[in-house]
C-alpha cells in the first residue's frame, strides 16, 4: 500500500486510536506518546500492511504491542532502580546480605518462569490487578488466574528452601 493511502487510513482511525491508547495507559500524556509512537511505526511499516485486511485491527495490534513493550521496559527499569535501592540499603546495613540474596533469588525464579507465566507474574508483582493483566495481555481473566496459580506452584517448588 502506498504511503499516502496509509496516511489517509491513519487519519481516519486516529481518534479511535487515541481513545484506545487512553484506555491502555489511563493517562492522557502517555496516551498521546503511545499514539505518536504507533503512528511512526505504522508509517515505517506501511509496506507490511496487506490490502483487503482490516486497517483498524492492524493499527490497534501495533499500538497494543508497543504498549506492552513499554510496560515491560518500564518494569525492567523499575526492577533495576529497586535493586539499586535495596542494594544501597544492604551495603550500609551490616549483617543484612542474606535478605538481599533471598530477594535476588526470588526475582531470578520469577524471571525464569516459562514465557507467558513469567510475563503474567511480573505484571502481578508490579501491582497490576488481574483484570488489568487480562486487558494488557489481551487474554481472558480465567487464563490470567490459571497462569498465576500455575506460576505459584512452580515458584513454591523452586523456592522450597525459603518456605521452611
Amino acid at each position: 500500500m502506498k504511503t499516502t493511502d496509509i496516511e489517509e487510513e491513519l487519519l481516519a482511525v486516529e481518534t479511535d486510536l487515541l481513545r484506545y491508547a487512553k484506555r491502555l495507559t489511563k493517562d492522557i500524556n502517555r496516551a498521546e506518546d503511545l499514539l505518536q509512537e504507533t503512528n511512526l511505526k505504522i508509517l515505517i511499516a506501511h509496506d507490511k500492511f496487506e490490502e483487503g485486511t482490516n486497517f483498524w485491527n492492524w493499527a490497534k495490534t501495533i499500538m497494543y504491542n508497543s504498549f506492552i513493550n513499554n510496560v515491560n521496559r518500564e518494569s525492567r527499569t523499575q526492577d533495576i532502580e529497586n535493586y539499586g535501592g535495596i542494594l544501597h540499603e544492604f551495603i550500609y546495613t551490616p549483617g543484612q546480605h542474606d535478605v538481599w540474596n533471598e530477594t535476588g533469588d526470588i526475582y531470578n525464579a520469577v524471571n525464569h518462569l516459562p514465557g507467558e507465566y513469567g510475563e503474567t507474574m511480573r505484571l502481578l508483582i508490579h501491582g497490576h490487578k488481574y483484570n488489568d493483566i487480562a486487558m494488557l495481555m489481551n487474554i481472558p481473566l480465567g487464563t490470567v488466574k490459571s497462569r498465576i496459580f500455575q506460576s505459584r506452584i512452580i515458584l513454591k517448588r523452586v523456592l522450597k528452601d525459603y518456605m521452611e
